[in-house]
């Protein structure tokens, strides 16, 4: 079936730290000229939907508001459509404090929150990381962005959320409900943003344990980019690609039907 829309991650899929990757720019591009939508999702929960509007753009990538799609988003919104408005004790940054007080909720101290709600925070303190497993100890509702155990950067990975979310989880023997992926909730909202069927979809990351994952339970095809075919994941159909110009320009040919 020909391709219609694309979901594609963002960190070491189309930028990797401060820089977009190779071809990326002209191939994305290319794929909106033919006609395909465009859907960007980030686990990355630093990141606000403003903020990552702005940095694609500035790197030469085209793109929409409603495009964009982060797990400090997700979380909000889910928070606002299960829970409404409420009181949230913060482990993360300005993105994701962004997104909750967007969303109409208020961000208080650990003794005084209904939700604990963790992100990235590459400021963390062992005293915050205490006043958070208190709150989660007493009671207060335990929420992940995601569990992403690392973050790609320039030749280096650096510890995720998913750390984070670790050691709260193993201080309090509390299980936290994640919103971002491989839960499937963006993915969903993408589709329904697209208003394209799980069949015309491609999703396009680096991270099989998160992006094949969410593809292959909603349903939709996956392509890995920059890591070897893993029989664990070819066996369900996710195909693996060396870069994402080759991936892209795969997808282009087969619409073309050449």
């Amino acid at each position: 079936m020909t391709t219609r829309g694309l979901v594609l991650d963002l960190d070491g899929t189309v930028i990797v730290g401060s820089r977009v990757v190779e071809g990326a720019v002209e191939w994305i591009a290319a794929c909106r000229e033919a006609g395909m939508r465009l859907a960007f999702l980030t686990n990355n929960s630093t990141y606000s939907v403003r903020y990552v509007h702005w940095k694609l753009r500035s790197l030469g990538i085209e793109c929409r508001m409603d495009e964009v799609m982060t797990s400090s988003h997700a979380t909000a919104k889910y928070l606002l459509e299960n829970y409404g408005e409420v009181r949230a004790f913060v482990v993360g940054e300005a993105g994701l404090i962004e997104e909750l007080i967007k969303s109409g909720h208020l961000v208080v101290g650990a003794a005084e929150s209904e939700v604990v709600v963790v992100g990235l925070d590459r400021h963390v303190t062992y005293s915050k990381l205490a006043d958070a497993c208190q709150a989660v100890s007493s009671g207060a509702e335990f929420v992940a962005t995601n569990r992403d155990r690392y973050l790609p950067l320039e030749g280096r990975r650096v510890p995720g959320a998913g750390s984070i979310v670790a050691f709260i989880e193993t201080a309090t023997n509390r299980t936290p409900i994640v919103v971002g992926k491989p839960n499937v909730a963006m993915l969903e909202r993408a589709l329904r943003r697209m208003r394209l069927e799980r069949e015309e979809v491609v999703v396009i990351g680096d991270n099989p344990e998160t992006d094949a994952k969410m593809a292959v339970r909603a349903g939709v095809s996956c392509v890995i980019v920059g890591k070897q075919p893993d029989p664990t994941w070819t066996q369900r159909g996710v195909e693996f690609k060396r870069n994402l110009a080759e991936a892209l320009a795969s997808l282009l040919k087969g619409n073309s039907g050449d």
